[in-house]
């Protein structure tokens, strides 16, 4: 691998024009995020690299740019990893995680950690001439299953009208989270029965949010249709009660987008009970975060499915993840309609006749960012 010295980290923000969770599309697909943000890491010799956070955008350019306030103890992420080699992300991590000792190394120092290490891996990939499974170990797969993931209607004939459009698409698995679920436990057991009805016995259907009152109870009213998860019914940092309902019920309990380091996970997965994790790249700690994330899941056997909501550039780094996970996972496939969101990075997520997305083969994360998109959409 070629050596190459990092010259700039810079955190772009965009601005997709649309309102957070706002319907934007036809059959009432989310907006997806009103924000996004980006960095841009480049070497001495004018390579590039980029990762996307799926986070608050100015807090992740707060944290990244910030001034040195104590050396080797409190800096900004720029400022401890210009001058280091772009080819050993895990050397730029280990500086990063020093240099927010002061500051606090989880929750928003771990997603700015992130978002960094993603670009690196990137770039590394490209001046190696070989992709990020690549570099992590192997290409396992070249497609990966994947699910639409989207938002609950208000109404049961608008999702059943959901279903069809999703499994006109080819898909052979849907999420529907948030949106009107969580009001009343009954009113979300109408809907997701009547996603069930329309979609059949055959195809996977997942449940995402908190579960209000009862998780146990609503958990429970859920069984007899059958979701092949069950997400977040309870927030990630309740690890006990995650895990108390897991054992409670047959159905599998999936959590740990929020979380970050391994340190988190362990702490989830120390009791027996939840069956799916789900680090999102942008705020685990990167590349270099799963690789320990994915070797504990397996210690534990624990299946793990990558959280990616934010732009097709998050969803190329997943899919680069998932085609080096031991264990057959899916890929989560936004149906944000946004066009910044499939704009900034052109990444083909058309399925073929088994509902599975092809992984690109280019080097780094697969995908080409367009300048132009970023140029359209930035605000910051």
């Amino acid at each position: 691998m070629s050596a190459a010295t990092i010259a700039e980290v810079e955190v772009l923000i965009l601005d997709t024009g649309v309102e957070y969770g706002e319907p934007a599309g036809p059959l009432g697909e989310p907006s997806g995020p009103r924000h996004l943000c980006l960095v841009r890491v480049t070497t001495e010799d004018g390579h590039v690299g980029y990762g996307d956070i799926d986070s608050h955008p100015w807090v992740m350019k707060a944290i990244i740019e910030a001034r040195t306030h104590i050396p080797g103890f409190a800096s900004g992420l720029r400022d401890a990893v210009v001058g280091l080699d772009a080819t050993d992300p895990a050397a730029a991590w280990a500086a990063m995680y020093q240099a927010s000792w002061y500051h606090g190394r989880r929750g928003a120092a771990m997603q700015a950690i992130s978002g960094i290490d993603l670009a690196l891996w990137d770039l590394a990939g490209r001046l190696a001439s070989c992709s990020v499974a690549e570099l992590l170990g192997g290409r396992r797969r070249e497609t990966v299953r994947g699910y639409a993931s989207t938002l609950f209607r208000a109404d049961a004939e608008s999702m059943r009208e959901a279903v069809r459009a999703y499994l006109g698409q080819g898909f052979t698995a849907i999420k529907f989270g948030w949106g009107s679920w969580g009001e009343d436990p009954a009113r979300d057991r109408e809907l997701f029965a009547a996603a069930r009805e329309e979609a059949g016995p055959e195809i996977d259907l997942m449940v995402d949010g908190y579960l209000g009152g009862d998780a146990v109870a609503a958990v429970e009213a859920l069984e007899p249709l059958a979701p092949f998860w069950v997400e977040e019914p309870l927030p990630a940092d309740r690890p006990e009660e995650l895990a108390a309902l897991g054992r409670a019920t047959p159905l599998r309990i999936a959590t740990g987008e929020q979380l970050g380091g391994i340190s988190e996970y362990a702490e989830l997965l120390r009791e027996d009970g939840v069956s799916i994790v789900q680090p999102d790249l942008s705020r685990c700690g990167g590349f270099t975060a799963l690789q320990q994330i994915a070797e504990l899941a397996r210690e534990r056997g624990v299946l793990v499915v990558p959280h990616s909501w934010a732009s097709h550039l998050l969803t190329a780094a997943s899919l680069q993840a998932v085609c080096w996970l031991g264990e057959e996972p899916l890929i989560e496939v936004s149906a944000s309609a946004a066009p910044a969101v499939s704009e900034l990075a052109h990444l083909d997520l058309s399925l073929d006749d088994e509902g599975r997305v092809r992984v690109p083969a280019g080097p780094g994360l697969g995908v080409t960012v367009d300048p132009a998109a970023i140029d359209r959409y930035r605000v910051a």
